[in-house]
């Protein structure tokens, strides 16, 4: 299972955990693929990034939240487009997440952009621990949520949330995954007889990340005044199979092969491999094409008209 195959988003059998278990679960996760995410040579979230930044046009002197932060693909390119003069805080429940993004902000030189660990649900946290306090309701213009706001428990609430945090005529900007590559479909059909773990991607029935028409239906019923979705196709590539496999370890794709038994890895990588040879290029790449969705919701302008002398 790898971040660009929501076709292995479905219900899993076994009981569904709580929500903490589960936020306890994704910040482990996270944990131990912060050291080489984004790190093996692939340029995949980075430009995601830039793309959702772009859709929720921000503005010099902007005040953003980045939810779920990660190693600061949304964080790093909203704080450069508010500039010194706005602000950006960064919420991720993995401290590794955080302090790649702590990183990143540093070597870019945004000193105005902070990073968190803190829920990214509830936006809440002690203020006397961390740089920055948690923002007020109505006191931001945007909130980001880039390949993320499906991991979450409770998106409804979480979109609830933020509405309360944006000011009137404040955008969500969130990205997610529309069909995956068709023609990837057997190298996960191969992996999955082998998997006892399930997949972080894992999605139940009801999820509003199944459609556009689900998640539109759950953003107009949080209240926001407006809401649209732009489906952009988006090419990942890499050097080779090696590389393929380096990468799936460095995300959260890594939850599946590590609920792979030890007894049953080498079968099972010799599936995936047989095919993804059948995928490979004649210089040996590997090439995925997705459809990525960027919906941008907004909330109800400000009425308020200058009074007449």
């Amino acid at each position: 299972m790898t971040e660009t195959v929501p076709a292995q988003l479905v219900t899993d059998a076994a009981p569904r955990p709580t929500a903490q278990d589960r936020k306890a679960a994704l910040a482990g996760l996270f944990d131990r693929s912060a050291p080489t995410y984004e790190r093996v040579g692939v340029d995949h979230f980075t430009e995601l990034g830039r793309r959702l930044v772009g859709h929720a046009a921000v503005l010099p002197g902007d005040r953003l939240l980045d939810v779920g932060c990660g190693t600061g693909a949304v964080l790093v390119p909203a704080a450069e487009a508010t500039g010194s003069t706005g602000s950006a805080i960064g919420v991720d429940l993995s401290s590794g997440m955080v302090e790649r993004s702590r990183e990143a902000l540093r070597e870019a030189g945004l000193t105005h952009a902070h990073a968190v660990v803190a829920d990214a649900e509830t936006i809440d946290w002690d203020a006397g621990e961390h740089a920055v306090p948690p923002p007020a309701n109505g006191s931001l213009d945007a909130v980001f949520a880039g390949i993320s706001l499906f991991f979450f428990p409770h998106p409804h609430r979480a979109v609830a949330r933020y509405r309360e945090l944006l000011s009137p005529g404040g955008r969500l900007a969130i990205s997610w995954w529309g069909r995956p590559d068709p023609r990837w479909d057997p190298v996960f059909a191969a992996s999955a007889p082998y998997g006892r773990g399930g997949s972080s991607h894992a999605l139940p029935e009801d999820s509003p990340f199944r459609s556009v028409d689900a998640l539109h239906t759950l953003l107009k019923e949080a209240g926001y005044a407006s809401v649209e979705t732009d489906e952009q196709q988006y090419v990942t590539r890499f050097r080779g199979v090696h590389q393929w496999w380096d990468w799936v370890w460095s995300t959260a794709g890594r939850m599946f092969w590590e609920g792979v038994p030890a007894s049953s890895m080498e079968r099972a990588k010799a599936a995936v491999d047989a095919e993804l040879d059948r995928l490979r290029a004649p210089d040996g790449s590997l090439t995925n094409t997705s459809a990525v969705r960027f919906t941008v919701a907004r909330t109800q302008p400000s009425t308020a008209t200058e009074t007449m002398p």
